[in-house]
């Protein structure tokens, strides 16, 4: 079949050519990531032995006890809690059969958009904690009160993620893609790099004036000024790093892991060498995820925008993988949610509180502004950025970066200036 589908395809039919590739190498990196995880698993002998009783999933603890057995690999053997509370989790994937992304003809980001879609799927989960804090859940054919609007606010949230150039469609690949120039140097059907990915996230929310705001660094500093430059609103922080050369140095697994214990985690988006990943909790030393290599047909707009669960189904997934911390791509983007001033500041000290204890962080902050010459542009407010993420050029893709020398001191205890009240900082540090 493949043979009659080379042949049928001359040059005039270049983006149908283009779209039958990208499938080709879709499915057999797919095939080849179940494969490698399976021979990776009975390597390390994974598959033989019992994994950790303890399990970390975005700040929630759970004591496994004597559940989990050999099966867990599989995603078997973890509790109905466990299952239910990852699979409330929004999965991003490849898609296809959605409009072009202007100006290409490309329908479908299948074997390039992996990292934008682990991107998408680290904010999905910082909007679901805007919305619903970290313990929720709703019945779909449920007539309360509770179960209808919090219906409604999930549809409203997986829909900014939706395929196409919609008004609600806030976070769609078309719209990342469509930035990729400007932020990364990449065109679209390019493989996109943490650092850009998170860049491109902070503008589309800036453009759409976002009920939630979102700050990025790249150099490990948090500028709280530049966060309460006005009245305080709830803010993703995207923190950058790059932590080790080829793979992660094992320095910052401890960080890594206490990362995701924090309750403003809202995840990492990471991956493998050249392979996207969305990391949301641990176990041991391997982490659990999300995978965005899996192509769907994009979610078709219904009349009313009315959807049902089974339309949403596949952006949910109910089989926890986990992966090694010693086989991880150095490049990561770490997320935190901060819905309030309060859980800023607790952040700021649970971090200190790590680097204090001896553990090698990949963050720290400071009391005031962000230096001028890393805004963004002209015009730009300095809390939609900040931290030498802005006019400085990002790297194309993070492994031709230099390994991280690791975050610069803040700048100690140092009352705000600016618009933030005096006594209302004083009293919170």
């Amino acid at each position: 079949h493949i043979g009659e589908r080379l042949v049928g395809m001359s040059s005039e039919n270049a983006p149908d050519l283009a779209l039958f590739r990208n499938q080709v190498v879709n499915t057999l990196r797919e095939w080849y990531v179940l494969a490698s995880d399976s021979i990776a698993s009975l390597l390390e002998g994974r598959s033989l032995q019992n994994p950790a009783k303890d399990l970390w999933l975005l700040g929630k603890h759970y004591e496994l006890g004597e559940q989990v057995d050999e099966q867990a690999w599989e995603g078997a053997g973890y509790s109905a809690e466990v299952l239910g509370d990852f699979s409330r989790l929004i999965w991003c994937t490849y898609r296809s059969q959605y409009p072009p992304i202007a100006p290409s003809a490309f329908t479908t980001d299948a074997g390039w958009g992996c990292m934008l879609r682990a991107g998408q799927t680290l904010l999905a989960q910082a909007l679901q904690l805007h919305h619903f804090g970290r313990d929720w859940s709703f019945s779909w054919d449920g007539a309360l009160d509770k179960d209808v609007r919090r219906r409604e606010l999930y549809t409203d949230i997986v829909k900014q993620f939706f395929d196409d150039y919609s008004s609600s469609s806030t976070f769609s690949i078309h719209r990342m893609a469509s930035l990729g120039k400007q932020f990364e140097g990449k065109d679209i059907g390019e493989w996109f790099g943490p650092y850009g990915t998170a860049a491109i996230i902070r503008e589309l929310a800036r453009q759409a004036a976002h009920e939630l705001s979102v700050y990025t660094t790249t150099d490990g500093v948090v500028y709280l000024a530049d966060i309460c430059e006005h009245d305080f609103k709830p803010t993703l922080i995207l923190v950058a790093s790059m932590l080790g050369i080829d793979r992660v140095n094992p320095v910052y697994y401890p960080f890594i892991q206490a990362s995701l214990t924090l309750p403003q985690s809202a995840g990492v988006a990471g991956g493998r060498p050249s392979s996207a990943l969305y990391f949301a909790g641990f176990q041991g030393d391997e982490l659990l995820y999300l995978d965005p290599h899996f192509t769907r047909p994009a979610v078709a707009r219904r009349p009313e925008d009315r959807y049902s669960q089974s339309d949403l189904a596949s952006y949910s997934c109910n089989v926890p993988r986990r992966i090694a911390l010693n086989r991880l791509d150095p490049c990561m983007v770490f997320g935190y949610y901060c819905g309030t001033l309060e859980s800023l500041i607790d952040l700021r000290s649970r971090i200190e509180l790590l680097a204090d204890d001896g553990m090698r962080t990949i963050m720290s902050f400071d009391n005031g502004h962000a230096p001028t010459a890393t805004l963004s542009a002209p015009g730009t407010p300095r809390s939609q950025g900040g931290g030498g993420s802005l006019l400085k050029k990002l790297p194309p893709s993070c492994s031709d970066s230099e390994e991280s020398a690791g975050p610069r001191s803040g700048s100690g205890e140092v009352v705000l200036e600016g618009e933030c009240s005096e006594e209302e900082w004083v009293t919170e540090l």
